[in-house]
């Protein structure tokens, strides 16, 4: 069935089930692009999951994802996908780097040597990147991706609870280990979960720099 033809057949379950299973496959996609791409750039293995202490999902992508369907699941054509991935998908890279740096006097990337980039946290290139993923997701990804979750529903139930029990107190756990290294803490139990060698191993200064 085509694309867009589910969404005249969608309840709300099927809906959540849908746009968590969106969230968590976009982000692990990119994750694991960004490692791979980072590994052929830089020739060093590293799992690139944004603010992520685990190599579960990187929330970045996840949301870029879940914007681009919520728009595709309104009829609109590849090229307004296109536009609407490039535009929301900026936005939100530019959002997450501004507040990581803001809450946590960190960056996660830099493109301040990349032409046309705004205060290192976005360019040109990447955004009309974003654009591209977004209809190849829109286009080749979702389709089927939207088959399977209303045939096989109780299953993507099951699937979305258990990801979102797992990646929830991960993600927590990932923010709290940040506010530690940044603000430092009279709480001896923390000190040492998140003492600076662990800090190190998760987040590399290759990836993370701390200003």
């Amino acid at each position: 069935m085509h694309l867009y033809m589910w969404s005249f057949l969608m309840n709300k379950e099927y809906k959540e089930n849908l746009l968590i299973t969106v969230f968590f496959l976009g982000g692990t996609i990119g994750g694991i692009w960004e490692t791979l791409w980072t590994y052929l750039i830089r020739g060093s293995l590293q799992w690139k999951s944004g603010v992520m202490f685990f190599p579960l999902c990187n929330p970045i992508y996840g949301l870029g994802a879940l914007l681009i369907t919520l728009y595709a699941l309104k009829h609109k054509s590849l090229f307004s996908i296109y536009i609407f991935a490039l535009i929301s998908c900026t936005i939100s890279e530019f959002l997450f780097s501004y507040l990581e740096e803001l809450l946590f006097n960190t960056i996660s990337w830099d493109y301040s040597s990349h032409f046309l980039n705004i205060d290192g946290r976005v360019n040109l290139i990447y955004s009309l990147f974003w654009g591209l993923l977004g209809v190849i997701f829109a286009h080749f990804i979702l389709p089927p991706l939207e088959c399977s979750v209303a045939i096989n529903g109780e299953k993507y139930q099951s699937l979305t609870f258990t990801l979102c029990i797992i990646y929830i107190p991960l993600l927590f756990f990932s923010i709290v280990g940040l506010a530690v290294n940044h603000y430092g803490t009279t709480n001896e139990i923390l000190g040492v979960i998140f003492s600076e060698k662990i800090m190190k191993f998760f987040y590399p200064t290759r990836v993370l720099v701390i200003k």
